[in-house]
């Protein structure tokens, strides 16, 4: 670990207790021999059965209805017998999941709209170093934790005093912003301006957005420095959009694969034979409909568990993605088994008149705020180029009004009148081969 790693991670310590031992751990994982690395996963995920099922309310009376105990989990073969858990059942039995050890007060909450439209909210230990595997990431793409990089994300930088610390923890690092919910002409010219003057390292943003920024760069034959990684996420890659972000930035293009329940589950190295699942943190599995697991190199359900966080367990959570693992090892040498690139997942973007881009990614957020109201929702874009927004609220839902009265200001803020917008309170959303089509353009 140089200098510069180490001076970061002391600073990150002060607001994440032990970022520097869990990143040499995270190091060192990677390059176990296999076997061990398998090992420790396993003890981990005996670990984290036995806490949840001595301090957590779901789990301890969900296994108990089933009659099972962790005492009965004694080989990696009987985690089957471990019930599978469902996006609804997260949902609607949110409090329930917390650990008897933290008040729902300390807990960091994270929510969610999800591709499918469904909103969620997840529960995380405001202690928890979960940027470690973006750094173990970043390592194998020749960067360190402090790298200066460009994000295309939604959301602006906090403001005050946290955002003072940030900047605190994160000297000399520089970090430029383009808002992927706000992509204009105007604000990539800004973005480009202030990319050329500080020369980030690794771009990381939402697959839509770099593809809009792409085509931008590509049509007026903007000159960059290429940076040494083009990091996409939030929804799969396709091959025609990965060969134009490589060309339009001459750089390669890492595909790393998260949900906003695990933000880090995989990622590709410069090898690019797989994505490498960072398995001493997260346990990938790939189950058939009827929950059993499939060889690898056949396409199944992914299934998750997160071996880090305890105080809102995650275990075998079925997150509404497909995908297969690989039955191969990478020739980078790391140990870290592969997976394949995910499939299920699909976003779109909505285009104003004027040319300015919604990102899916974004518009699956505009109801985070009301995860607990909301049940349902989908956006059409019609032939006219008019919006509209389909809501499906739960029986429980209060001030319904005033939901939809914010959602759609904040929507007519971006659409800035171009084109007609219409929230629609409704019943049901039709459902295409079992999966929510979350946007549909006509």
């Amino acid at each position: 670990m140089d200098f510069a790693t180490w001076q970061y991670l002391f600073k990150y310590s002060f607001g994440k207790p032990g970022a520097i031992n869990a990143y040499r751990e995270a190091i060192r994982n990677q390059n176990l021999p296999p076997e061990l690395l398998e090992e420790l996963s396993w003890n981990k995920t005996l670990e984290l059965l036995n806490y949840a099922y001595e301090k957590v309310p779901w789990y301890k009376d969900r296994f108990v209805s089933i009659g099972l105990e962790p005492g009965d989990i004694k080989y990696p073969e009987d985690f089957i017998n471990v019930p599978v858990l469902s996006r609804a059942e997260l949902a609607e039995n949110f409090e329930r999941f917390v650990s008897k050890d933290l008040s729902l007060r300390s807990l960091k909450i994270s929510a969610t709209g999800g591709s499918t439209g469904n909103p969620l909210k997840i529960g995380m230990d405001p202690r928890g170093n979960r940027e470690v595997p973006k750094w173990q990431m970043l390592s194998w793409w020749g960067m360190r934790p402090v790298s200066n990089m460009a994000s295309i994300y939604r959301g602006v930088p906090v403001k005050g005093i946290k955002k003072m610390t940030i900047d605190f923890i994160n000297w000399p690092q520089k970090t430029l912003r383009l808002d992927a919910t706000n992509i204009t002409e105007e604000n990539i010219k800004l973005f480009i301006r202030a990319y050329n003057k500080h020369n980030p390292s690794v771009i990381h943003g939402y697959v839509g957005a770099l593809d809009v920024l792409s085509d931008y760069i590509i049509e007026h034959k903007v000159k960059l420095k290429p940076p040494k990684v083009i990091w996409s996420t939030a929804s799969p890659i396709s091959e025609v959009q990965e060969v134009k972000i490589r060309r339009a930035f001459d750089a390669p293009v890492c595909d790393q694969y998260g949900c906003s329940e695990i933000f880090f589950v995989a990622a590709e190295c410069p090898n690019k034979q797989g994505l490498h699942i960072f398995s001493d943190s997260v346990k990938v599995e790939i189950l058939n409909e009827g929950n059993q697991p499939v060889p690898a190199g056949t396409y199944g359900k992914i299934v998750l568990t997160n071996l880090n966080d305890y105080s809102f367990p995650i275990i075998r959570y079925e997150n509404g993605d497909m995908g297969r693992l690989l039955n191969k090892k990478c020739s980078c040498g790391l140990s870290l088994p592969l997976m394949d690139k995910v499939k299920g997942r699909i976003s779109d973007n909505i285009i104003l008149p004027d040319g300015t881009v919604l990102a899916g990614e974004y518009l699956n957020t505009v109801f985070d705020d009301y995860a607990s109201s909301v049940k349902q929702f989908q956006i059409i874009q019609h032939k006219s180029l008019a919006i509209s927004l389909n809501v499906v609220f739960n029986n429980s839902a209060e001030n319904v009004t005033e939901i939809i009265s914010k959602v759609k200001n904040e929507l007519s803020n971006r659409i800035n009148g171009q084109v007609q917008l219409r929230i629609n309170v409704v019943a049901t959303i039709s459902e295409l081969r079992g999966k929510l089509q979350f946007i549909v353009r006509e």
